[in-house]
């Protein structure tokens, strides 16, 4: 699940819990529709590579 919170005025952040673990970006994004396209270009890498981890069997 992805999680967007403003950290300071006009810093935003995004993190990603999966069960107990939490990955946090480190980068602040000016607006929270920017933190988003960030997150989804994240999530859109991983998923590419678990196609060609799953791929490679």
């Amino acid at each position: 699940m992805f999680n967007f919170r403003e950290t300071e005025p006009g810093q935003w952040r995004w993190s990603f819990t999966f069960r107990e673990q939490t990955m946090a970006c480190g980068e602040g994004f000016p607006s929270e529709l920017s933190a988003r396209k960030a997150a989804e270009s994240f999530a859109s890498g991983v998923g590419l590579a678990l196609i060609n981890l799953i791929g490679h069997r």
